[in-house]
């Protein structure tokens, strides 16, 4: 495994994170030394999320960072809500911070629809027939008295299938695959 100790992953949460090392480890077959969460969406774009990240880069202790944050839905959130807002917010926290040449980012949703999180790329990477039972499930619940957030139901894949469903060798999977080799010079 290559590591490269300089390099940064940026990610909303902890399955981010989790999903990022299994990524990272079984499929590019390289390990990332230092994933961090930043605790939600809405903290990138704080300028006083990146702090400690800013005296990293300033020090040279980090030389390159990579965002990965969701690109969610414009209807829940007309700024950052949706991939549009969402490239434009985090283009623009980038170049507050003077991250240029530094960052890059990668935003995770449904290539086709571009809405959506991680969880929505992770089931358009699905064989159709566990993308049908995940999809049938989610327009079962809906409407009903259930959670509202489809994040619960969409990572009820891990509960529900022995192996992971998804497939790194899906094309939606390749821009993630290119910006973290980039990431780690590979």
């Amino acid at each position: 495994m290559v590591k490269h100790n300089h390099a940064l992953i940026l990610c909303e949460g902890p399955q981010d994170i989790e999903f990022l090392n299994r990524f990272c480890k079984e499929y590019l077959k390289i390990e990332i030394p230092n994933i961090q969460a930043l605790n939600g969406k809405p903290n990138f774009f704080k300028e006083d999320s990146y702090t400690q990240i800013k005296n990293k880069v300033q020090t040279g202790m980090c030389d390159k960072i990579l965002f990965v944050l969701d690109s969610d839905f414009e209807k829940n959130d007309a700024k950052n809500g949706g991939y549009n807002n969402t490239e434009n917010s985090i283009k623009e926290m980038i170049k507050k911070l003077g991250f240029e040449g530094v960052a890059d980012y990668y935003i995770s949703c449904d290539p086709i629809t571009k809405n959506g999180n991680l969880e929505h790329l992770i089931l358009s990477t699905m064989d159709a027939t566990k993308k049908a039972c995940v999809e049938t499930f989610i327009k079962c619940v809906e409407g009903k008295e259930a959670h509202e957030n489809k994040k619960i139901v969409l990572t009820g894949y891990q509960t529900i299938f022995k192996e992971a469903p998804y497939n790194f060798d899906h094309e939606h999977f390749e821009e993630l695959k290119i910006k973290i080799n980039e990431l780690v010079g590979e």
